[in-house]
């Protein structure tokens, strides 16, 4: 359904497109050529399509208020747990490392001196540089993983960090865009979520320089919004209210990661869409914060070129389009009694 979305958009786009081409050479609204009558079918076709999509979705979302008012109860959220308050937290960070020699040992310096950290971890992901010497003369605890590939990196982080037995657990990058300072507004969302995830894309909070330019964030926006309607929740758009797709930077409850950690297996720069999706298949609650984001110090080893930012961005997508968001686990509202739990689970 998602794949039929894109395609719907792009041809509108490209017809959209076309139009406007047409009117600043003086052609007027796209003349007729050889088979256009083809294509002013097609055009037409979409147009309609699309028109009735926006009245079917309105019809429904009036159908829907009128439902929930006239039942004259408030709908039961989609999850709703209990869970234990987070209390002076034993935190652990894990950032994911390669060719990153000129930022590391900063970023190590930061994230281990902010409340509450007992340790960091650096994923050397066969770095070719100083990369896990810097680290470890920094104070962070090194650890190798052979497999090529972001994600890869970014799950055994998460695993050492795991291990360690820490209450949090951080992920974020060590090439100096991500501040340790962030930490303390994601764990205070942490007592009622079960992940918190950053967002790069909020005016005044990313720095001019950084990559985080227009093309960036209207890619994260829309694969963000995408993301949304694959765990479609009628009361919220969505079953998570997205504005980034790819930011790594999130914290996780130790007990929610526990849970997942085996579900994760995306080894590409796809990873970060992934965890959240995983997350949200198995019922836990996500919500996003604001953070600051900085250029980053060296070369970029991501979505540095066009051709890069496309692959990417497409493997995203196609990996939103396919994933299978059925849920694996329900959920229990905090006021079920054990006597009546199994008739009152929630089916996230």
């Amino acid at each position: 359904m998602v794949g039929i979305i894109i395609a719907l958009m792009l041809l509108v786009v490209v017809a959209a497109a076309c139009n406007v081409v047409s009117g600043l050479v003086g052609l007027g609204i796209l003349p007729e050529f050889p088979g256009s009558q083809w294509f002013f079918i097609i055009k037409n076709y979409i147009s309609n399509l699309i028109l009735w999509l926006l009245l079917t979705v309105g019809v429904l979302g009036t159908a829907q208020i009128w439902r929930e008012r006239r039942a004259g109860q408030r709908v039961k959220p989609t999850v709703a747990v209990q869970r234990k308050p987070l209390s002076n937290p034993r935190i652990a960070v894990a950032l994911t490392a390669y060719n990153d020699e000129l930022s590391i040992g900063d970023a190590v310096r930061d994230f281990a001196t902010q409340p509450n950290v007992d340790a960091v971890f650096a994923v050397d992901n066969n770095c070719r540089d100083r990369t896990a010497k810097v680290a470890a003369e920094a104070g962070a605890i090194v650890v190798a993983e052979e497999n090529q590939g972001y994600g890869y990196a970014c799950m055994r982080g998460l695993r050492a960090a795991l291990d360690s037995g820490a209450d949090v657990i951080v992920l974020s990058e060590g090439d100096g865009t991500f501040e340790g300072g962030s930490i303390r507004k994601m764990v205070a969302f942490l007592d009622d979520a079960d992940m918190v995830v950053g967002s790069r894309c909020t005016p005044g909070m990313v720095d001019q320089g950084s990559q985080m330019d227009s093309f960036f964030v209207w890619g994260n926006q829309l694969g963000a919004k995408l993301l949304q309607l694959r765990f479609w929740e009628p009361r919220f758009l969505g079953r998570v209210q997205l504005s980034d797709l790819g930011c790594t930077y999130r914290a996780i409850r130790r007990e929610a990661l526990a849970e997942i950690i085996d579900e994760l297996a995306v080894g590409g720069m796809h990873f970060s869409p992934h965890m959240i999706m995983v997350c949200l298949r198995n019922g836990h609650t996500v919500v996003e914060v604001p953070i600051r984001f900085w250029p980053r110090v060296g070369d970029s080893k991501g979505a540095s070129g066009l051709r890069a930012a496309l692959s990417i961005g497409w493997s995203m997508l196609w990996h939103i389009a396919t994933f299978p968001a059925a849920p694996v686990r329900s959920r229990l509202r905090p006021d079920d009694s054990s006597a009546a739990a199994e008739a009152q689970v929630i089916d996230v």
